[in-house]
C-alpha cells in the first residue's frame, strides 16, 4: 500500500494539497486534505514543505502530514480486515475524520446512525396517512435508534450505510439476545425499524447497502399466545352485575363495545354519536387512518340503551388494560391458559400457564372479533373490512382458534358450499 502527496499548480498563490492512497487494485483513491501551500514552497520528492520555506506553519504542517499517512494505514488495515466496505468516498471520510471535520450535517450522508438521529428528530413533523405520528411510534423509532447506538458503542466501530449487511445483521442479533436478552419478537421488531431505516435512505438516493431487502435478512420472531375471549365468556361478562362499582360497570361496557366491533382502544376513546348510524358504526380509526363501517352487534346496543343512548365514559389505554383484568377476574374468567405477560422483576413478557384473565388486555378485542367470526364460518374479507386488515395472512395472525376449530369452520364452510351446489341444482 502506498501513500502519496502532491500539488496541482494553478492560477493562484496557493494551491492544495492532494492525498493519494492506493493498495493493489483494491483501492486507488485521492482527495484534498484541506491544507495549502504556496507551489514554490513545495517539495516534491519528499512530499513536504520545504525547510526553507517562509510559511510560519512548516512544522505544524509537515506534522500533519506525517500523521494522517500513519492514521491512514492503520485505518485501511483494520477496515479491509474487518470486512469493511471501502467504498468510493473511504479516503476521503477518513481524511475528514482525522481531522475531525465531520459534521452531523455531512454525517448522515455517510453514518447509519448520523442519518437516524436526523431522521428522528424530524419525526415529531412527519405525517402517516394525513395524521402525525403517536408519541408511542415516535418513542419506538427512538428506542431503536438507542439500541443501535449502544450497539455501535459494544462493536467500538461506526457503520456506514454500506455496512449495513449480512454480518451486521448477524452480530445485530446475537447482540440482542446476548447482551440485552431480547427475545425473538423484540429483536425482530428492531430488524424491521432497521429495514425502514434502510428504506428511507434509499429513497434520499444514498448508498445503502441493498441486502437489506434480501430474505436472510429477516426479522426473528416467535409464535404469539394472544388469548381471545370466546362468546360465552363474552356474554357471562355482559350479564355480571357490577353496580357496585361505576369504575368496572364503565369499563366493563367500554370492553364489550371493543369486543364486538374489534376497535383499538384508542378508537374506543373517541366514539360520539356523530359515530353512531342507524344500524353501524362509521369512524377513521386513528392508526391507520382507515374509514371503517361495523355493523352494530345487539350487546353493543344493549350498552347504549342502558345508558339511555350515551357511550361509557373514556379512559386510558392504561387504566383500560387495568380495569378489564379486573372485570375478567370478577366474572370468574379463571381457567388456565397458555400465554404470556411482563414479568414485574425482569419488566420482559414471560411465557407460562396463568390464570385466563391476567392475559387479558386491550388486544383481546380485536383478536376476539376475528376469532369469533372466523368460527361462525363468515367470509374472511367480510370479516376483514370490519376489522380493516388489508390481507388474508395479516387477518389469519390474528385468529386463535385451535387447530380443531380451525377445522371446524373449513369443514362447516365445504359443508355449505355442496348445500348450496345442491339447491341450485334442484
Amino acid at each position: 500500500m502506498n501513500v502519496k502527496y502532491f500539488v496541482i499548480k494553478g492560477a493562484k498563490k496557493y494551491c492544495s494539497i492532494y492525498i493519494r492512497f492506493w493498495d493493489s487494485n483494491r483501492i486507488d483513491q485521492k482527495t484534498k486534505t484541506g491544507l495549502s501551500v504556496e507551489f514554490n514552497q513545495w517539495s516534491k520528492p519528499k512530499q513536504r514543505l520545504k525547510v526553507s520555506a517562509t510559511t510560519k506553519n512548516v512544522d505544524f504542517i509537515n506534522n500533519k502530514l506525517g500523521k494522517l499517512e500513519k492514521f491512514i494505514i492503520e485505518n485501511y488495515n483494520k477496515d479491509y480486515n474487518n470486512n469493511v466496505s471501502i467504498s468510493k468516498k473511504w479516503l476521503k471520510e477518513n481524511v475528514n475524520s482525522f481531522f475531525d471535520r465531520q459534521t452531523i450535517d455531512e454525517g448522515h450522508k455517510t453514518y447509519f446512525l448520523d442519518w437516524i438521529k436526523q431522521y428522528v428528530l424530524k419525526l415529531d413533523k412527519q405525517l402517516h396517512n394525513g395524521e402525525a405520528l403517536s408519541k408511542n411510534t415516535i418513542k419506538n423509532y427512538k428506542s431503536a435508534e438507542l439500541k443501535i447506538e449502544a450497539f455501535e458503542k459494544y462493536k467500538k466501530r461506526r457503520y456506514r450505510h454500506e455496512d449495513i449487511n449480512l454480518d451486521f445483521h448477524r452480530d445485530f442479533i446475537y447482540y440482542c439476545k446476548n447482551t440485552l436478552n431480547l427475545n425473538n419478537n423484540s429483536t425482530g421488531v428492531l430488524i424491521g425499524r432497521i429495514k425502514t431505516f434502510c428504506r428511507n435512505i434509499e429513497f434520499d438516493a444514498l448508498p445503502i447497502n441493498p441486502i437489506y431487502k434480501h430474505k436472510n435478512f429477516y426479522a426473528p420472531k416467535n409464535e404469539t399466545f394472544d388469548i381471545y375471549l370466546n362468546n360465552k365468556e363474552i356474554d357471562k361478562i355482559l350479564k355480571h352485575d357490577f353496580s357496585n362499582s361505576d369504575r368496572l360497570d364503565n369499563a366493563r361496557d367500554l370492553f364489550i363495545i371493543g369486543l364486538r366491533t374489534g376497535l383499538r382502544i384508542s378508537d374506543i376513546s373517541k366514539l360520539t354519536e356523530k359515530n353512531l348510524l342507524k344500524d353501524s358504526i362509521n369512524i377513521t380509526t386513528t392508526k391507520t387512518n382507515q374509514n371503517l363501517h361495523i355493523p352494530i352487534h345487539p350487546q353493543v346496543n344493549q350498552v347504549l340503551k342502558k345508558r339511555n343512548g350515551d357511550l361509557p365514559k373514556a379512559i386510558s389505554d392504561q387504566k383500560f388494560n387495568k380495569y378489564i383484568k379486573e372485570v375478567a377476574k370478577e366474572v370468574g374468567i379463571n381457567s388456565d391458559t397458555f400465554g404470556s405477560k411482563i414479568d414485574e422483576t425482569t419488566k420482559r413478557k414471560k411465557e407460562g400457564i396463568y390464570k385466563k384473565w391476567e392475559l387479558v388486555s386491550s388486544h383481546t378485542c380485536r383478536r376476539s372479533l376475528a376469532t369469533n367470526l372466523y368460527k361462525e364460518g363468515i367470509d374472511i374479507r367480510l370479516i376483514m373490512k370490519a376489522t380493516g386488515h388489508k390481507s388474508e395472512k395479516q387477518f389469519l395472525q390474528y385468529v386463535k382458534a385451535t387447530n380443531e376449530e380451525h377445522i371446524e369452520v373449513i369443514t362447516k364452510q365445504w359443508k355449505k358450499e355442496i348445500e348450496d351446489k345442491e339447491k341450485r341444482l334442484q
